[in-house]
């Protein structure tokens, strides 16, 4: 007899944080012969970063709420149904074995849709508190995997981690004693007060120590900002306004300064790389600095917050990394504790056997 192909449908949209963790994981589905499609918005991220893979996807007309005024309260009722009905039917007509939320606000009326459906409900929270969509989802769904460990007492409930890209890689660094290196990341975006801030505490520390000093920062669109911020100082700098090759870049460094998204601290653990975080203060729900407190907990990062981001602060962590090297050897030892080897292996089992069980 045939073995009839599974099916799943993700849906992810609006950032990255919620969109390459599900292509991960779609990726590793397909190389198990597993047919995925994929439910985003027309205008999200998604939409260009999916198109440009072999990843079939189809879109629904649906967008945040947070922050856009009472009106978008009152077009709710009608855009929630809207792309509800709209779900169904694309759900119906591709016949998944199970749906992933990956969270974000697309994934509730697909989630609604695909229990209408009676389909097995999959969720996947990135963050160590869930989003608002995910934590509507999860009470409705058949399996909750968490990329972070919470305290919840319940068997749907599964620590398996954050799929990435680096979660079996081993950096091949190639210390310097003479030399230390910085690597400066504000997101995809950049981040505008590192661009003042940070060049301001690099000229304070070059005046502090002999050891010579390189910076790699990654400046967003605020490149200009930033250009002129280290134009004064006598350094190695190389200013990027992205970066494509993160593993280099992560090699290089002997210290990342960086904000608190989830991606971005699984990788830091993934690597064992020393990180000084500064969390975004106007993240929702506040949970960069939740992300960053796992770490801090287990003396795993150093955490600041952005209130308190000073030249001389920063500038005075700096030369405590450069004046004592078991800092950074500590740092390196805890995060790497953290690490979650295997995790999108272990995702996908984890949904291939919840198909199976239908």
């Amino acid at each position: 007899m045939k073995n009839i192909q599974k099916k799943v449908v993700i849906f992810a949209a609006g950032t990255g944080g919620h969109i390459y963790p599900g292509l991960s994981i779609a990726n590793y589905l397909i190389s198990k012969d597993i047919s995925v499609l994929w439910i985003g918005t027309k205008k999200g991220m998604e939409k260009k970063i999916i198109e440009d893979t072999n990843i079939p996807i189809e879109y629904v007309d649906f967008s945040g709420i947070r922050g856009k005024g009472l009106l978008i309260y009152l077009k709710l009722p009608y855009m929630l149904l809207k792309s509800i009905f709209q779900a169904i039917k694309i759900i119906k007509n591709f016949q998944p074995n199970a749906v992933l939320s990956m969270g974000g606000y697309i994934s509730f009326p697909c989630a609604v849709a695909a229990y209408v459906l009676r389909k097995k409900i999959i969720v996947h929270e990135q963050n160590i508190i869930f989003g608002m969509t995910n934590n509507l989802i999860r009470f409705f769904s058949n399996l909750v995997i968490l990329g972070f460990p919470m305290n919840i007492n319940n068997k749907k409930y599964k620590f398996l981690g954050n799929p990435s890209r680096y979660e079996n890689s081993i950096l091949e660094k190639k210390n310097n004693k003479k030399e230390f290196n910085i690597l400066v990341i504000g997101g995809s975006l950049g981040a505008k007060i590192f661009n003042e801030v940070i060049p301001q505490s690099i000229y304070k520390l070059i005046n502090t120590t002999n050891l010579k000093v390189n910076v790699i920062h990654q400046t967003g669109k605020t490149y200009k900002v930033a250009e002129i911020q280290y134009r004064n100082i006598n350094i190695n700098i190389d200013l990027r306004e992205y970066i494509e090759d993160m593993e280099e870049v992560y090699n290089w460094c002997d210290v990342i300064v960086c904000r608190g998204g989830a991606i971005t601290i699984t990788e830091i653990m993934n690597l064992g790389i020393p990180a000084i975080i500064i969390p975004y203060p106007y993240s929702v729900d506040d949970h960069q600095m939740k992300n960053c407190e796992y770490l801090q907990n287990n003396n795993a990062a150093i955490v600041i917050n952005q209130e308190n981001l000073t030249q001389d602060y920063l500038a005075s962590i700096f030369l405590s990394l450069i004046k004592n090297s078991n800092i950074t050897k500590e740092l390196k030892k805890n995060v790497l504790k953290l690490n979650m080897k295997d995790s999108t292996k272990n995702i996908c089992d984890e949904i291939i056997n919840n198909m199976r069980n239908n």
